[in-house]
């Protein structure tokens, strides 16, 4: 399985943890363990919401499906249920059955990438991974077709095409940030 999360992801989330053991630290030195709830407070805050939005996120390519791990919810589809992707201003996938989901990894253009034509941003060098693997799944031969022929399913498909589930890592996270900033300004 091969997994993208952008660079500038990972260095947004461990600045956030970092910030946030900084914080503790500084407490710790400047005045020990007095007020130490609200050092401890934004330390959890900091780190807990850089692990939810940064350094969770990410597009999981198998063999035969593709995950979104978005910030609190997984979105999986297997290749046989994909009709199509759009890279525009973000990675969308889209089901067989018209559903759509898409990437908290693979962001809008924003910025300076605005500028750049929607095949050169983020968004884009993920759809570029995500179709080599579905094009290499289509090519697979199976038991029905011969190689080099497409795959075709061999009867109709039921039910979503995408599994949703709740990812519980990053609600843990999230939880963890919310409490830490109740404790620093509560408590």
């Amino acid at each position: 399985m091969e997994i993208y999360r952008s660079q500038s992801s990972r260095v947004w989330g461990w600045l956030c943890v970092g910030i946030g053991g900084t914080i503790l630290l500084v407490q710790l030195i400047g005045s020990g363990l007095e007020q130490i709830h609200v050092a401890l407070g934004m330390a959890l805050a900091f780190a807990g919401m850089g692990a939810a939005a940064f350094l969770r996120p990410a597009v999981a390519v198998g063999d035969d499906h593709v995950e979104l791990r978005n910030v609190t919810q997984t979105v999986v589809v297997p290749f046989a249920r994909l009709d199509g992707l759009e890279a525009h201003w973000s990675l969308e996938l889209v089901g067989d059955d018209g559903t759509k989901a898409g990437s908290f990894a693979a962001p809008a253009r924003s910025g300076r990438d605005r500028l750049k034509s929607p095949d050169e941003g983020k968004s884009a060098e993920v759809a570029g991974l995500v179709t080599a693997a579905w094009d290499a799944y289509r090519s697979r031969p199976t038991p029905l077709t011969a190689p080099g022929e497409p795959l075709t399913a061999s009867a109709p498909a039921t039910g979503p095409a995408f599994t949703r589930r709740i990812d519980w890592a990053g609600v843990g996270c999230l939880v963890v940030a919310v409490g830490g900033l109740a404790l620093a300004l509560l408590g």
